[in-house]
């Protein structure tokens, strides 16, 4: 085995010494990226013979001495990539060889190789230098182009897999694309305290059958067209909430869960919660937002919301869809506390929006303080109290222009997130 890995190595290490052989491959080859948190995975694509070995260089802009690369569990050996900072460029050389003759590293046209850490400012190129070696260690070396993955005239063959990005754990797919009948393998990872909560991959209308391979790891077989594939995860059975302010039993203690599971709500910091803290318009505004996937939107206009500030897509989406309104002056007042009523007025638009049921109206004439509902919020606050999402702060009271602490609005939102 040593002998075979040694000779291969040998191989890809002095392949420019050696004449270049003529072409096995009728197509030339394509290295395509996808961004992975701080790294970026590599998988070549147009693969047309078996290959037993491999030598990929990039030569990167900027200096990223620190560049690592982390390889997929391939039937290959992979020692440590070359990692050189000269003039400004980066060049990082990655190695590949079978581990015995018999078997290629390559199960068809694409090879998912692993992912790179540039850990830098590095800047990636756009072609790239590959040598491959076949059974008989007879070195092909091309240059490549390099391309994204999300590119919308990608012109490989197969069909598209597309994702969604799940909270509280990581979902992959390889290959990215792929033929009718390949098998495609799909990675579920949890984060630390939490648990696969469902897992699904539909072509249309049809639920495709998953295989369970242990270990976090799926299989399905490509149908003839695009695949969707979405992962939940879920709090962990005996798992606990990170938040020290939120104990087990407290009183809004699963509601948290809820919103906080779901990347609805999130902490004010590693431990805290903060349950008794105030709640903002653009809070709100962001929640619902990502209860609908965040989904594209053109600029907003309101003269206090800044383009580069992390509500503005969400504010822009609401008021496109009449869920919010701004103040006469064109402000929104995306930092004011959210008031009872204003939580009404947002929730009632955005289940009319989502095509619920919105016809149900409470009597509010049992509290002393109705009348003090602005006009905008009346049929919002008899709907909200019917459907039982905001009852009174005590039996004669409303509170319509009192504000909603975090811990109220997590309940609230679980109340509203279940029933609409």
């Amino acid at each position: 085995m040593r002998r075979i890995k040694a000779a291969l190595l040998a191989a890809l290490c002095l392949f420019w010494a050696l004449p270049a052989t003529a072409a096995a491959w009728d197509s030339e080859p394509r290295l395509v990226l996808q961004e992975e948190g701080a790294g970026v995975d590599l998988t070549v694509e147009g693969l047309e013979d078996r290959v037993y070995g491999l030598q990929l260089e990039l030569t990167l802009e900027g200096n990223c001495p620190d560049a690592a690369f982390k390889a997929e569990e391939l039937d290959a050996y992979v020692p440590d990539c070359r990692v050189e900072t000269e003039n400004g460029k980066t060049a990082v050389t990655i190695y590949m060889s079978a581990l015995s003759g018999e078997n290629p590293i390559n199960r068809g046209r694409r090879l998912y190789l692993g992912s790179l850490e540039p850990r830098g400012g590095c800047t990636l190129p756009s072609r790239a230098r590959l040598t491959l070696l076949d059974r008989d260690l007879r070195p092909y070396t091309e240059t490549v182009s390099v391309g994204s993955d999300f590119r919308d005239d990608y012109d490989g063959d197969g069909y598209r897999i597309y994702t969604n990005n799940p909270d509280h754990g990581a979902l992959r797919v390889r290959p990215s694309y792929a033929e009718e009948g390949e098998t495609v393998t799909v990675t579920v990872s949890p984060d630390s305290g939490y648990e696969l909560e469902d897992l699904t991959a539909s072509f249309g209308r049809r639920n495709l059958r998953l295989t369970d391979r242990g270990g976090g790891s799926y299989t399905f077989t490509m149908p003839d067209g695009e695949v969707d594939v979405e992962a939940s995860f879920r709090l962990r059975e005996g798992g606990t909430l990170p938040f020290t302010d939120i104990p087990e039993g407290f009183w809004c203690y699963d509601e948290v869960g809820y919103v906080y599971e779901r990347g609805l709500m999130n902490g004010t910091g590693p431990a805290t919660f903060t349950p008794n803290g105030s709640t903002t318009r653009s809070m709100i505004v962001a929640i619902l937002y990502r209860m609908e996937g965040s989904p594209a939107v053109a600029p907003g206009a309101f003269t206090d919301v800044s383009a580069d500030m992390y509500y503005a897509s969400a504010v822009a989406w609401a008021s496109a869809n009449g869920i919010v309104n701004g103040y006469s002056d064109g402000a929104f007042r995306p930092g004011a506390a959210i008031t009872r009523e204003q939580l009404a007025a947002f929730l009632y638009r955005y289940a009319r929006y989502k095509g619920g049921d919105v016809s149900g109206r409470a009597d509010l004439s049992a509290y002393a303080d109705a009348a003090g509902i602005a006009g905008y919020a009346v049929e919002a606050m008899a709907w909200a109290n019917a459907a039982g999402l905001i009852n009174g702060t005590s039996q004669t009271t409303l509170s319509p222009r009192g504000t909603a602490t975090r811990a109220q609005a997590a309940v609230i939102l679980t109340r509203f997130a279940r029933d609409f």
